[in-house]
Parts: C-alpha cells; sequence; structure tokens
C-alpha cells in the first residue's frame, strides 16, 4: 500500500517522537544513528528526511551535534502528515486499489465500491495517530518499530 521511502519515513518519524520522551534534552538526532537502528539504508533515509523537512514534519541542522529533530510536537504531528509529505494523499482520494487506469464511478473497477468506504476510514485512522502516540507504544513494549528490533532493544 505504501512505498518503502514512506514506510521509512514513518519509522523514522515515530523514532525521533520516541527518542524525545525518553530524552528531552537531545533535540537532534545523527541520520546516521536513526539509519543504523531502523536497519534503513543511510542515503534512501536521508532523501526521506529530505523530504520531511520541505513539508515541516522534521528540520535539519548540520553542526557537529547536528542531525534532525521535529518541527512541531509529535502529539501535533499525525500520521497522514508524513503519508502525505512521502506518498502523496491520492490513495485517500482517488487512486484505485487494483491500479486500474479510468476507474471511477463511471467505470469502477472490481473493488471501486468497496475501496471508496475503506480509503475513508483508512484516512481517518491516519488522521488520528499522532507520532506521540504511536512512539508511547512502542517505548512501552505494546508495538515494534521496524523490521530490524534494535530501535527497541536499546531501552531494555
Amino acid at each position: 500500500m505504501f512505498s518503502k521511502a514512506c514506510i521509512y519515513g514513518i519509522q523514522a518519524a515515530i523514532y525521533l517522537a520516541q527518542q524525545h520522551n525518553q530524552q528531552s534534552d537531545r533535540a537532534f538526532i545523527p541520520v546516521a544513528e536513526i539509519a543504523q537502528m531502523l536497519g534503513i539504508p543511510f542515503q534512501f533515509l536521508k532523501k526521506v528526511i529530505q523530504q520531511l523537512g520541505e513539508k515541516n514534519i522534521v528540520q535539519t541542522q548540520r553542526s557537529a551535534k547536528g542531525g534532525v529533530a521535529l518541527a512541531r510536537q509529535a502529539s501535533e504531528i499525525a500520521i497522514f502528515e508524513v503519508i502525505e509529505a512521502i506518498d502523496g494523499g491520492e490513495m485517500f482520494v482517488s487512486e484505485c486499489i487494483l491500479k486500474f487506469p479510468g476507474c471511477g464511478n463511471e467505470k469502477p473497477c472490481p473493488m471501486h465500491h468497496q475501496w471508496a468506504v475503506e480509503r475513508v476510514r483508512l484516512k481517518t485512522m491516519f488522521e488520528k495517530a499522532t507520532l506521540d502516540s504511536l512512539a508511547r507504544n512502542v517505548s512501552k513494549g505494546l508495538t515494534r518499530l521496524g523490521f530490524n528490533d534494535k530501535a527497541n532493544d536499546q531501552e531494555e
């Protein structure tokens, strides 16, 4: 459903929120640390971070103590914003779930009507889920952050 870049963006944003909750004195996290902890290729993550920066989700700082931080409070950033920044919001508006060209009310694909209902529900879910709430669940051990569990293991 989401591109690899979008998945990495969501993971990185949650990681930033989690780190801020645990160590509020540590403003900027090196991109290399995020990449290592989440098992994301560094160069790929740099591009994803740049996209998030362009949409005011993260801010970056170049210096010895530089890196990346959330641009706003984690409780003010919905996962939907991250998705929209990287993959766009078309899947929640008009994109065909089966990728059929010209799919719409006049020429619907076999899943058109079901997807029309579900995409509204999904958009609402992603708009309500904040980085803060998801980061707290990761910190409590209720969920994991990604494929590489290093990010979760550091708290134990």
